[in-house]
């Protein structure tokens, strides 16, 4: 019988009215080392950025809906929402999923208050039917990592 064993007997045995045990060093050395688990990720690289896949679990962080690299001005929470999404759609089909097997939204949205029924609009187009489960923390324009950016966004998924 190993330590686990033991002190599980001890902290139910009282109520059943068993006899004590005792602990044997030599039986928990004799006892197989139990093996450490270590979650399997693996890097996928899509055109459209990267994820990280666990099991059938995909993991995207960080999209933010405002780069000058790919657009000269930043334009309002519409346009950078759905840049955010076609660029989180663009990852999950190179990955081998899409935007029905999203399980979770995390979002980041500058002045929610403001932001968010025009947000709430363009979202719905990505997500017309059973959408995810979404949770979403507010903040001020001034905090959101440089200016212009009006939303960051992260998901987990589901893949094959």
């Amino acid at each position: 019988m190993n330590r686990r064993e033991i002190l599980l007997g001890l902290s139910v045995l009282p109520l059943a009215g068993a006899a004590k045990q005792t602990f044997d060093p030599q039986e928990e050395a004799e006892a197989p080392a139990a093996e450490e688990w270590h979650p399997k990720k693996e890097l996928i690289k899509t055109p459209a950025g990267s994820c990280i896949r666990s099991g059938h679990l995909l993991f995207i962080g960080g999209i933010g809906g405002w780069y000058a690299s790919q657009r000269a001005e930043p334009g309002d929470i519409k346009v950078q929402i759905r840049s955010v999404l076609t660029t989180m759609k663009g990852i999950l089909e190179g990955a081998g999923s899409s935007m029905s097997n999203v399980l979770k939204v995390q979002m980041t949205v500058a002045d929610p208050n403001k932001n968010i029924p025009a947000l709430n609009e363009a979202y719905s187009e990505f997500f017309p039917e059973n959408p995810p489960v979404r949770s979403y923390s507010g903040s001020k324009t001034s905090q959101m990592g440089r200016d212009g950016i009006l939303c960051q966004v992260s998901c987990i998924a589901y893949v094959d």
